[in-house]
């Protein structure tokens, strides 16, 4: 089961934009401790790395890695 809730949702519709012009795809992983997404540019000169950690969320439940 995964459920992630956080206080403000616009923030993930900003940090989405701050990507979008730089990365096309990437893997968001889910686990215990949050989410991470790590990915590179299609030249692959930049690497986008984002970490939001469990405690930044209202509520945040991952029982298993997905």
């Amino acid at each position: 089961m995964f459920e992630a809730r956080l206080p403000q949702g616009r923030i993930v519709k900003l940090i989405v934009e701050a990507m979008k012009d730089l990365i096309s795809e990437g893997n968001i992983d889910c686990t215990k401790s949050g989410l991470a997404l790590q990915s590179m540019d299609g030249s692959h000169v930049s690497l986008v790395s984002l970490l939001l950690r469990a405690e930044g969320f209202e509520h945040y439940r991952c029982d298993r890695n997905i």
